[in-house]
């Protein structure tokens, strides 16, 4: 029989331990569970290569549907837990735990339409994994090949979705803050950048479909960056509790701005800016500003989990977190 503190979620992920993951596990199953009671309707733009190619090979076989939500949220849950690996490795919270992965999921799960796969989740995959690499920047004896690397993972992640070409100032600036001016760093940034479209381009060739391929490129010409977010007042309500949330949460990490290590403060910062450009993705999403909410949930998970850390007025923390949990059950269930 597990002991009351640990049925009590907060106090769960604010471990580290066996059942704190086995607990992100069941808590991603349960808070993305809806699909199977009400399909969603909403299907994602697909209009990348990688994207393309991807989801023409998952519709080859039977159950897409069923079979791309399951993928959706075992995605969710390797990213959440990479998601803490970074938090966790670079001590970017003053405590370890799993709240960073546990906010990452919920702010993933929010909508009906991040449920289902879509290229966002999978670019997503490759945003988590550059903040990541350019976390070792500060330390790195030969940064170059970092930064060769966040290229790289940038380009892959354009191959899923084109928004993500606004992290290439991200890295710029990274880059800049991390180490210092080399314009050597920025050419090769660039360059790692465009080398997998290059590739990909090569295979198109060889195999006659190359017309396809630049065709695919004309939408990231024509598409708009900055959108109107279309929102209804109760999709807006669990807003009014995170924003709060995170403002005094922000507010608390710079009165404890100085008590960190150097390094440790660069990340802080190079997170906060990879925030401004999370904003900037929700209103380049054409589609909807929902799937572009992953990007956004990267950074801010870092963000939250400051919040709730501390033990200090834990109902108050724990009524929070399951406003959040409500409002996203009110809306899968009962707004979809």
């Amino acid at each position: 029989m597990l002991p009351f503190n640990a049925l009590i979620l907060l106090t769960l992920f604010r471990s580290k331990s066996l059942l704190s993951i086995i607990g992100l596990l069941v808590f991603t199953i349960l808070i993305r569970l809806s699909t199977i009671f009400i399909p969603v309707s909403v299907h994602p733009t697909i209009n990348t290569p990688f994207a393309q190619l991807v989801f023409d090979w998952l519709r080859s076989f039977g159950g897409f549907e069923l079979k791309t939500n399951l993928i959706a949220t075992l995605f969710v849950f390797f990213q959440a837990l990479l998601v803490n690996y970074i938090s966790s490795s670079h001590s970017i919270l003053y405590k370890d735990s799993f709240l960073p992965a546990a906010f990452f999921v919920l702010l993933n799960s929010i909508y009906p339409e991040q449920l289902v796969l879509s290229p966002q989740l999978f670019a997503n995959t490759f945003i988590i994994l550059l903040l990541y690499r350019l976390c070792y920047l500060y330390e790195s004896k030969i940064p170059l090949l970092l930064v060769f690397d966040a290229g790289i993972l940038l380009g892959f992640g354009l191959l899923f979705s084109y928004d993500l070409i606004i992290y290439l100032p991200f890295i710029l600036i990274s880059v800049l803050y991390m180490t210092s001016f080399n314009f050597r760093y920025w050419m090769v940034a660039v360059f790692g950048i465009i080398l997998p479209a290059y590739f990909l381009g090569v295979i198109f060739f060889l195999t006659n479909h190359l017309k396809d391929f630049i065709a695919s490129f004309q939408y990231s010409l024509n598409k708009s960056y900055f959108n109107p977010i279309a929102i209804q007042f109760q999709q807006g309500l669990i807003w009014l509790v995170i924003i709060p949330v995170f403002i005094f949460s922000s507010f608390n990490i710079q009165l404890n701005f100085y008590r960190h290590k150097v390094k440790t403060r660069r990340i802080q910062l190079v997170i906060l800016i990879m925030l401004l450009f999370g904003i900037i993705s929700v209103f380049a999403e054409n589609q909807s500003f929902m799937f572009g909410l992953c990007f956004l949930s990267v950074s801010l998970s870092f963000i939250l989990s400051n919040f709730f850390i501390s033990d200090k007025r834990w109902l108050m923390k724990e009524v929070t977190f399951y406003g959040l949990i409500f409002c996203a059950v009110y809306y899968q269930y009962f707004n979809h």
